[in-house]
């Protein structure tokens, strides 16, 4: 999530990771759903995965692990399914989820861009896309994703606390800020945190 920052403090993007080949740059794909924190703020997004293939490595089950704690089985499973299906928007949208958790913004843009073309009407594409376009400071571009998102999923309460943050902290606009901030809390989201994050938000400066 962004964590709000003193005038002091230039806001933190994370560490960018240099990529120097997909296999290397790859993570394990893990079963079913998650939360994924962007490092160092206060902006989430919910990363969705359906395959997977956890090594023993780190607790589960599966193949042996390479490089970087890589599960190569299912490392390698994607490849095949990319060089079969390589316009699968379903599989490009793993890679570019995979990119993101590697923080590799301009490897998962490429993958997530190409997913989007083929599937434009698929929102959580869209939600994953807006989270890059902002780690690479690309904000209006983001705002306009995050709108998208918002005009076809206005209960969203993930993507309104996403835009929220967006617009207050990095785009100084408190004032479109604050509606999404409540309506976040009109929403009351399962994760507490982004419930109670979009709470202190709304709290007057002075009194925080």
């Amino acid at each position: 999530m962004i964590q709000k920052t003193s005038k002091a403090e230039t806001p933190r993007l994370g560490q960018k990771v240099v990529v120097g080949s997909l296999v290397a740059a790859l993570l394990i794909i893990f079963v079913g759903s998650f939360i994924y924190r962007m490092q160092g703020k206060g902006m989430t997004v919910e990363i969705q995965q359906e395959r997977g293939g956890m090594g023993e490595g780190m607790g589960g089950k599966g193949g042996p692990m390479g490089m970087m704690g890589v599960d190569m089985e299912a490392l390698r499973e994607l490849m095949r399914k990319m060089e079969t299906n390589p316009e699968d928007p379903k599989i490009l949208f793993e890679l570019g989820n995979t990119f993101m958790m590697m923080q590799a913004w301009d490897k998962a843009l490429e993958f997530l861009e190409h997913a989007a073309k083929n599937a434009p009407n698929d929102m959580e594409t869209q939600k994953a896309l807006g989270m890059v376009r902002f780690e690479l400071k690309q904000y209006d571009q983001a705002k306009k994703i995050f709108d998208k998102v918002l005009a076809k999923n206005p209960d969203d309460a993930l993507t309104h606390y996403n835009m929220g943050i967006l617009l207050k902290h990095y785009m100084n606009k408190a004032g479109e800020a604050e509606p999404h901030f409540r309506k976040v809390v009109q929403l009351a989201p399962k994760d507490a945190d982004v419930l109670k994050s979009a709470q202190e938000e709304l709290v007057p400066a002075k009194a925080q």
